[in-house]
């Protein structure tokens, strides 16, 4: 996917109104990939935001029909994203995408975003240079009248769980704003979030992480 690889930004920020939890390594584990179809079609927000999610294997081929021109680290990315989806996002204009690889914990439905283009006029390169891609674990619910319920695992929530010591996982806060990144292993991070879904936390979800997506021409 080399077209649009040329700037890469943490764009989840443009369509939460709040701050989620960030990671240095993915959330999900090469065993727990899960693909969904239902999750494929074109879909718009409340905001009127557009989202549109297409098989990475679908696109992968079609940018890269003459595979004369392929070369090792072209097919180690296929390998590695095969079982994704590519997500295009759409809002007053500006475009935004995202690998978002589905995967299981137990029995509910997750998908782990990372950014993977997002167009952006006035950053300058300096500036792009110390953006680091990283990755973020959202639940996925489907609704009987074909919607899709997207819930974020938000900072502020898991902000709480160490200040109340009720959990332990490796973690840095960084930059000026002190943001809270984890660090520890997909293993690790995948052992969290089956704890996290089965534990009664209080106020476990925050409202302002959570997308509802209503299918527009979505595929059945």
């Amino acid at each position: 996917m080399k077209t649009r690889a040329s700037i890469i930004l943490i764009g989840l920020a443009l369509f939460l109104s709040s701050c989620i939890v960030k990671s240095i390594q993915p959330f999900y584990t090469v065993e727990s990939q899960y693909f969904d179809d239902r999750l494929i079609g074109d879909f718009i927000s409340e905001g009127k935001s557009t989202w549109k999610f297409t098989s990475f294997k679908t696109e992968w081929k079609k940018e890269n029909q003459d595979q004369t021109k392929l070369t090792k680290d072209d097919y180690d990315e296929f390998e590695r994203y095969k079982n994704a989806y590519y997500v295009e996002y759409i809002s007053k204009g500006s475009e935004a995408y995202f690998i978002a690889m589905p995967f299981k914990v137990d029995n509910h439905l997750f998908l782990n975003f990372t950014p993977f283009y997002f167009e952006e006029n006035d950053l300058n390169g300096m500036a792009a240079q110390h953006l680091l891609k990283t990755h973020s674990a959202a639940k996925v619910n489907f609704n009987k009248n074909g919607s899709l319920k997207l819930s974020w695992i938000s900072e502020s929530v898991v902000k709480r769980l160490f200040n109340e010591q009720k959990m332990r996982l490796k973690h840095e806060k960084v930059g000026v704003n002190e943001d809270l990144v984890l660090t520890a292993s997909s293993e690790e991070l995948h052992s969290f979030l089956k704890k996290f879904m089965s534990s009664e936390i209080e106020n476990k979800w925050n409202n302002d992480d959570i997308i509802t997506l209503n299918p527009n021409n979505a595929r059945p």
